[in-house]
């Protein structure tokens, strides 16, 4: 058996180191020959920093990398992008491959937002892309109006200290002084009224827990009084007022008409009042009557004949 010569082997080992580092070198741009994948294309406007080996994503996982990205033409200055991805992934029609940054560090890639199909894209199909807005671009597009306002607000807060330091002259320093001691003296005034007066407040407040705390004590017979109160005012409901009311009301308006009747001379009582001529009349009969019982008793036998034994019958002669 011959041997294998020298230059033979160099070369078996230079061909397989080649090899291994033309497969590592694809590797580590994340292309690996020993799976199968699927090619798909997308058309960009902007790319946002998107370069070749950057992940492809779909709900966070990856399954696959850029491959390539090159204009389409010069004139329209559009990019297309190529994507390896894992032949098991199967994208449905209306997917986005969205260029999104992976980090606030920096670095883009490439997520397949799904579509709602029908169908699926086949292998080599353009998918609809577009470039998400940047983080970068979202804080300054909300940061230029918060600066716009900060701005706003430093030049109110100077022209409100500019008014301060006019207000704040000599002047109103010294009435500030005066009006701060004259508080502090009502303060000690007061102090001074409290601490004379601290007996009768608490005395004052004694009598207000002694109350509070009758009020406590006797809170069943209270309730006793106004159920008591209800009983009455539900037997006062119960009773009818409304007609009691209404028929006292027509009696007084009975009482009035007949008391307006009188007055006008109508019926007995009403010529009584008002006729004096009745008046006179009995006022006469009155005084009749008198003159009649006075006669009577100064001569009784005028009107009055009696005996024990009978009347005497008289005898002609």
């Amino acid at each position: 058996m011959k041997k294998i010569s020298n230059e033979v082997k160099v070369g078996t080992i230079a061909l397989l180191t080649i090899i291994v580092f033309i497969w590592l070198f694809n590797f580590l741009k994340g292309k690996d020959f020993l799976k199968s994948t699927a090619i798909y294309y997308s058309v960009y406007e902007k790319v946002g920093g998107l370069a070749e080996s950057s992940p492809v994503e779909v709900n966070g996982f990856r399954v696959g990398v850029v491959q390539s990205i090159d204009f389409i033409d010069a004139q329209s200055g559009r990019l297309l992008v190529v994507f390896s991805v894992n032949k098991n992934f199967k994208l449905p029609k209306n997917t986005v491959a969205e260029i999104v940054p992976i980090s606030l560090l920096g670095g883009m890639k490439v997520q397949f937002v799904y579509g709602n199909g029908p169908g699926t894209y086949a292998e080599h199909d353009t998918i609809p892309g577009r470039l998400a807005e940047s983080i970068t671009d979202k804080m300054q597009t909300e940061l230029i109006p918060v600066k716009d306002k900060i701005t706003n607000l430093l030049t109110v807060l100077d022209s409100v200290i500019t008014s301060v330091n006019e207000v704040m002259n000599t002047d109103f320093k010294k009435n500030l002084k005066g009006t701060l001691s004259n508080l502090n003296s009502t303060s000690k005034s007061l102090d001074n009224i409290v601490g004379s007066k601290e007996k009768e407040l608490k005395a004052t407040l004694d009598n207000l827990n002694k109350f509070t705390q009758m009020l406590s004590d006797n809170s069943g017979k209270m309730s006793k009084t106004f159920n008591n109160l209800e009983t009455i005012t539900d037997t006062l409901a119960a009773s009818d007022i409304y007609a009691s009311v209404t028929n006292l009301k027509k009696s007084l308006e009975k009482a009035a008409l007949m008391i307006d009747n009188m007055n006008k001379g109508k019926g007995s009582a009403g010529q009584f009042l008002t006729n004096d001529t009745l008046y006179t009349n009995m006022t006469n009969s009155l005084e009749s009557l008198n003159v009649l019982l006075q006669d009577m008793k100064a001569n009784p036998k005028r009107y009055v004949h009696f005996s024990i034994f009978g009347k005497k019958s008289t005898s002609a002669k």
